[in-house]
């Protein structure tokens, strides 16, 4: 078939492509019809399940306008644990992970305590539970002792890098894991390692390693019911065009036994070559800095998760680590391993493309009255009615201090007498990191054809207090359906996360389940988060 370079006008301009002549007819008429309809032919089957909009998926681009696609931060945030403990001296590890254990949460967090005898930083791992997200208490466990006392929070594992997961496939014995980094000064054997428990205190170590590589960092992993697999988040590092902190990610079946990874010839060894080498390009990178990014930025940990309320939806939030690094920074730096941390927001719907989001989500600064330098998310969040719940650890210093207290004893001791921060809880809105905002003049959103199950809409929706809405199901080509127009149905003027859209003849969509249809949101000044159908 012979091939020609044509040149055709979008609504974007002037455009090139090298096709074949059939295949430009049929682009062309397609790219007609799309225009001239707003509509595309695609149906996708969302059944009952809960709609984001992280991206485009169920969105017809061009049968909506007058949209902006928004992250949003976090609406509250206050500190609810400090570090007041003797186990605690130093302040908080800035790696954490929570659980939803039904009637509490397990809110699982390292620390730092200094040793005035043997002049050094200890660290520990601890439980805190709350049954209301914001109050927060430490059990005296009984497991682990701190000079000479077990009436603690501790539990039995030393692994503080490890972020806490409930396995649904485990038997009861290994219902919480984790993933712990181990014997950095012994090669043969060190790398990463899992541990499981019943009950998140006490922990057990499974044979052996599962990578001969030590990822450093907050290591974050879940089990994938889409996937029946495992997946792991790791640190690794790019080798080029600069070293730089990226993230990488593994599929896994059973994760006690050792994973597969692409063999190197010359394996990184940042911390010299008789340590435990890292990843480098071992496993695929997915969360990277690039050319939009600062040149003195990495990505360190990244708490990668499921998104538990809503099909195909992962989320991470990145610290960004904007380092002290060069001639300019030099009289700012603590040492070579300087700078803030601030996370963003990434999104994905399969876990592998992640869109970063490059405003902060948890901005560096003051929280709660104090000047927070470095923020790290916590792995995991907690739903409560129509907040979500989320936590972070905050540092009042940069991520160089603990080098200058390792090296000079006397600034950890003043340190001790400081407040150095602690864990936030950050509420967000049900579905709220992304939103579709309508302009206060108005805009469109129109979405692809799909097939739904139920009997009623609901819509997770603000329109502030001068917006409104209003709500059309439409055919598969985009034409009204009697009974659902826009004109029948009674304006909307609400914030709330589960409002159901209601018509001059009520709310009943049953009529129109599993036929192709779409939706037609006419919004003026409002924020839309979500859409689903429900039987009630």
């Amino acid at each position: 078939m012979e091939l020609k370079r044509v040149f055709f006008v979008n609504k974007c301009g002037l455009v090139e492509r090298s096709v074949s002549a059939v295949l430009v007819i049929c682009v062309a008429l397609c790219g007609w019809a799309e225009e001239k309809t707003g509509l595309a032919n695609n149906v996708v089957a969302i059944g009952s399940d809960r709609q984001l909009f992280i991206d485009d998926t169920l969105i017809a681009s061009s049968a909506s306008r007058g949209l902006t696609r928004t992250v949003n931060p976090p609406q509250d945030i206050r500190c609810v644990l400090k570090p007041d403990q003797p186990w605690e001296t130093l302040g908080f590890i800035f790696y954490s992970s929570v659980i939803d254990a039904g009637d509490v949460m397990q809110l699982f967090y390292g620390s730092y305590s200094y040793d005035t005898k043997q002049k050094k930083m200890i660290r520990h791992f601890c439980l805190a539970t709350s049954k209301d997200g914001m109050s927060f208490v430490r059990p005296d466990l009984g497991v682990k002792s701190f000079e000479g006392n077990k009436n603690n929070n501790k539990i039995s594992t030393g692994a503080f890098d490890g972020a806490v997961f409930i396995d649904p496939t485990a038997p009861p014995e290994k219902r919480y894991r984790l993933l712990a980094s181990a014997g950095m000064d012994k090669p043969a054997t060190g790398g990463l390692c899992t541990e499981f428990s019943p009950d998140g205190i006490h922990w057990k170590r499974a044979p052996g390693r599962v990578l001969p590589f030590l990822p450093d960092s907050q290591h974050a992993a879940f089990y994938d019911p889409r996937l029946k697999k495992y997946v792991a988040y790791l640190r690794s590092w790019a080798v080029k065009p600069v070293r730089s902190r990226q993230v990488c990610r593994i599929e896994i079946d059973d994760i006690e036994k050792p994973w597969p990874y692409k063999k190197s010839d010359s394996p990184l060894h940042i911390w010299g070559k008789e340590k435990t080498p890292t990843l480098s390009t071992e496993l695929p990178a997915v969360i990277t800095r690039d050319a939009d990014d600062p040149e003195n930025l990495d990505i360190y940990t990244s708490t990668a998760q499921i998104y538990p309320f809503a099909p195909n939806v992962y989320l991470a939030f990145p610290a960004t680590y904007f380092k002290f690094k060069g001639a300019e920074w030099k009289e700012t730096a603590l040492s070579g391993n300087d700078g803030n941390f601030e996370p963003q927001l990434a999104t994905s719907a399969d876990g592998i493309s992640w869109k970063r989001w490059r405003q902060p989500y948890v901005a560096a600064g003051y929280h709660d009255g104090l000047n927070l330098r470095l923020i790290s998310m916590t792995h995991g969040m907690v739903r409560r009615g129509r907040w979500i719940y989320q936590y972070f650890v905050g540092w009042t210093h940069t991520h160089g201090r603990p080098d200058v207290w390792n090296k000079k004893p006397e600034n950890a001791v003043e340190w001790t007498k400081k407040d150095k921060g602690g864990i936030y809880c950050a509420k967000q809105r049900l579905d709220g990191f992304v939103s579709m905002d309508s302009a206060y003049t108005g805009g469109v959103l129109t979405t692809k054809p799909f097939r739904f199950k139920g009997n009623r809409l609901q819509l997770n929706i603000d329109t502030h207090g001068s917006g409104s809405a209003i709500v059309a199901i439409l055919d598969e080509k985009g034409k009204k359906i009697p009974g659902f127009t826009a004109r029948e149905c009674r304006r909307i003027n609400t914030d709330d996360v589960n409002y159901v859209v209601t018509w001059k003849n009520g709310a009943d969509v049953s009529s129109l389940a599993g036929r192709t249809v779409r939706v037609k949101i006419l919004m003026h000044n409002t924020k839309l988060y979500a859409l689903q159908f429900v039987q009630k």
